[in-house]
C-alpha cells in the first residue's frame, strides 16, 4: 500500500469497514433463531447501520476520500441488498436507514472540511 495515497487508503478503510459490518448484519440475519426477525431488523437496520454508516461518511467526506460522493449510493445498496438475500422481498426502508445517514454525514462531513479550511488559511 505504499504507492497508494492518503485520499485512496481513508476511502479503502472506510467502504471495506462498510462492508465488513453489513456482511456481519447479513451473517447474524442468516443465523438467527426462527422468532427474532424483529429484533434483528429493530437493532440492526435502526441502530448499527446508520451509525456505521454516519461515522463512515463523515470520516471520508471530511478527509475528501476518493469518490466520497459515491458512499451514499454505495451503502444505500447494500441496504437494499441485505434484506433482499435475508427475505427475498425488496424492503426500501434498509436504504433508507443507510442511505440517508450517509447523505447527512457527507454533508456535515464537507461543512467541516469547508470550515476547516476556511480558518486554517486566515
Amino acid at each position: 500500500m505504499k504507492n497508494i495515497n492518503t485520499y485512496k487508503k481513508i476511502s479503502i478503510i472506510c467502504y471495506g469497514f462498510s462492508v465488513l459490518i453489513f456482511f456481519i448484519i447479513y451473517l447474524l440475519g442468516i443465523f438467527s433463531p426462527p422468532g427474532y426477525e424483529i429484533g434483528y431488523f429493530l437493532f440492526f437496520f435502526y441502530t448499527i447501520m446508520p451509525i456505521t454508516t454516519l461515522v463512515s461518511s463523515l470520516i471520508i467526506s471530511i478527509k475528501k476520500g476518493y469518490l466520497f460522493w459515491l458512499y451514499p449510493v454505495f451503502v444505500g445498496l447494500l441496504g437494499i441488498l441485505i434484506p433482499f438475500l435475508l427475505t427475498k422481498s425488496f424492503e426500501w426502508m434498509g436504504s433508507f436507514f443507510a442511505f440517508f445517514p450517509a447523505l447527512i454525514g457527507l454533508v456535515l462531513g464537507l461543512i467541516i472540511s469547508f470550515i476547516i479550511k476556511k480558518y486554517k488559511t486566515k
